[in-house]
C-alpha cells in the first residue's frame, strides 16, 4: 500500500491532496466534503493539481505567503477554459467561499476559508 493511500469519499483518495516533494497531506474535512459534493453536481471526475503544499513547495510554485493550500483549505482543479465560468458558479453554489479562474491557466482555485 502506497503512503496516504486512503479512499476518503467516493471520488477522492488523500494521495490526490498529498504535496508532491515531501509527501506531506494536511486536508480540511470540509474542503474534501465540499469537493464531493461539487463532483456530483459537476456529474464528471475532479483532477486536483494542488491540494495541500508544504512551504518549500508553496514558494517553488510561486504560491502567496498566506496560502490556503498550506493549511488544507484549497484546491486546484483541471478545468477547460470553456468551461471555467460554468464550474465557478457551481463551485460557489456548493459552498466554496472562493473560485479564483485563471484564465488560460486550465484551473481553478477553489477554498473553504479566508
Amino acid at each position: 500500500m502506497r503512503l496516504n493511500d486512503f479512499q476518503l469519499t467516493e471520488n477522492f483518495n488523500l494521495k490526490e491532496f498529498e504535496c508532491p516533494c515531501c509527501h506531506t497531506v494536511l486536508l480540511h474535512p470540509l474542503l474534501v466534503l465540499k469537493l464531493q459534493k461539487l463532483r456530483d453536481e459537476w456529474g464528471r471526475p475532479l483532477i486536483i493539481n494542488s491540494g495541500y503544499r508544504c512551504e518549500i513547495h508553496n514558494r517553488e510554485v510561486g504560491g502567496v505567503k498566506r496560502s490556503l493550500h498550506k493549511v488544507g483549505q484549497a484546491a486546484d482543479v483541471r478545468v477547460p477554459a470553456s468551461e471555467q465560468e460554468r464550474f465557478r458558479d457551481l463551485a460557489l453554489n456548493c459552498g466554496f467561499s472562493r473560485a479564483i479562474s485563471y484564465g488560460n491557466r486550465h484551473f481553478i482555485h477553489i477554498e473553504i476559508g479566508g
